[in-house]
């Protein structure tokens, strides 16, 4: 695999590929004000087909690789996953995309959409879930780095109305 480009580059290319998702996970930790390091992309894709098609084109454009418990997939299994509407994890030469679709302690799209706020990110206009959607599935989690992320943030917007 070719070395990585890094998750700007990847926020990047998803912006031009004009694939709609919202930013969940460590970036979106970081763009409600606790800084951690990550080193995946953690997205809730719309699921339209066509905007899955334009997805997984990017990631397969990628070098994408499907994670899964027996190794990896080539990239032609990246369009069947997204579709399954799974949780898909692909490693790409820009880093580790996790695709979260269908998972009970994960909102869906539409859900997500509705109250995400677009973010600034060095520049790049970026779609991120609300703070209560964010504390919601950080809650949801049994991870010790998702109890420690919610205590952060709660920490850091105890004095916010209505965002918990």
């Amino acid at each position: 695999m070719s070395e990585r480009l890094g998750l700007r580059e990847l926020l990047e290319r998803l912006a031009r590929a004009e694939v709609r998702f919202v930013l969940i996970g460590g970036l979106a930790v970081n763009a409600w004000g606790h800084v951690r390091a990550t080193r995946d992309l953690d997205l809730v894709p719309d699921p339209d087909v066509a905007n899955l098609d334009r997805l997984a084109d990017l990631l397969e454009s990628l070098d994408g690789r499907v994670q899964v418990a027996e190794g990896r997939l080539g990239p032609s299994a990246i369009r069947t996953f997204l579709r399954a509407g799974d949780r898909t994890l692909v490693d790409t030469s820009s880093g580790p995309v996790d695709v979260l679709q269908g998972m009970p302690q994960i909102p869906g799209f539409d859900a997500l959409d509705a109250e995400a706020v677009e973010v600034d990110l060095d520049g790049l206009p970026v779609r991120v879930c609300s703070l209560a959607a964010l504390l919601e599935m950080k809650r949801a989690s049994a991870r010790s780095r998702d109890r420690d992320d919610l205590e952060a943030l709660e920490a850091a917007h105890a004095d916010a109305p209505g965002e918990h």
